[in-house]
């Protein structure tokens, strides 16, 4: 009798957690399978899960100026992501060690240009980088994405600083250390988990945001997302080559998450080591 309920309890808790990873993972293995499909097994009645898979839409996303676009998304993720990582780190860290007057004010406002939709700041966007003639640049979309990583950074890693007893910083101030030594030697080494949890989020942003980049590009810095829509024509969508390019496009993004996963997972559970 104990084992029998001892195994519904278990039922109990694994059924949930089942339900969650198949409404998530469930979209994603769709999207896998629709880029093996031809265009006749996609709009099968009833679905296809059994089929002759084929690699023509791979081959025509390779052959398209999608590429060109996915090359753009790498470079501006990457480059505004280590910006906002490294100025998000600093400001963190000023917020978490040194009060002034208003810094909880402060740090408000900093979040708060993060809760700001994308539509709201898209004219004033577009009419600056027009007058400085950065429309349709690298620049123009990585300085927009520090924008909104940046106070992301700031918010997210200012609670792993808040963590680290504040005693290791004193210790090693007795020992001789200097405030820019401190932050290098004890505390930097320390957040490296939040630091890398926080690069995967804004990596992540930067790589799937569209509306602004739809907005301030046109054709030399076309990013990933806005590149998906140029996949529909006249005759209807071509769902086999946008899976296939959907599915290009995560992976840079796996890849990162894959390089820094032990950071990863030390950095979501980050508080418990208090």
């Amino acid at each position: 009798m104990t084992n029998v309920r001892q195994s519904r309890r278990l039922w109990l808790w694994y059924l949930p957690v089942l339900a969650v990873t198949c409404s998530f993972a469930g979209p994603f293995l769709w999207m896998l399978m629709t880029t093996l499909k031809t265009r006749v097994d996609t709009f099968a009645v009833p679905p296809k899960f059994i089929f002759e898979p084929t690699v023509a839409n791979y081959e025509a996303v390779l052959n398209s100026e999608f590429m060109r676009s996915l090359g753009n998304s790498v470079i501006v993720a990457l480059i505004s992501t280590v910006f906002s990582i490294t100025l998000g780190t600093l400001t963190a860290y000023g917020f978490s060690r040194y009060k002034f007057r208003r810094s909880d004010n402060v740090l408000f406002w900093i979040l708060s240009l993060r809760m700001l939709p994308a539509v709201a700041v898209m004219v004033p966007f577009f009419l600056i980088f027009t007058s400085l003639k950065l429309l349709d640049t690298h620049t123009a979309l990585i300085i927009v994405y520090s924008v909104f990583n940046i106070s992301f950074a700031v918010w997210l890693l200012k609670g792993f600083f808040d963590e680290i007893p504040i005693e290791l910083e004193e210790a090693a101030m007795v020992d001789g250390y200097g405030p820019w030594h401190v932050f290098r030697k004890v505390s930097l080494p320390m957040v490296v988990p939040g630091i890398a949890t926080t690069a995967v989020f804004c990596l992540i942003q930067s790589m799937n945001e569209f509306l602004l980049a739809f907005v301030l590009t046109t054709r030399n810095a076309t990013t990933g997302p806005v590149a998906l829509s140029k996949f529909q024509s006249a005759v209807g969508v071509n769902w086999g080559e946008i899976s296939a390019a959907a599915a290009m496009l995560v992976i840079p993004i796996a890849i990162f998450t894959i390089i820094v996963r032990n950071q990863l997972i030390r950095g979501m559970s980050f508080g418990r080591l208090r």
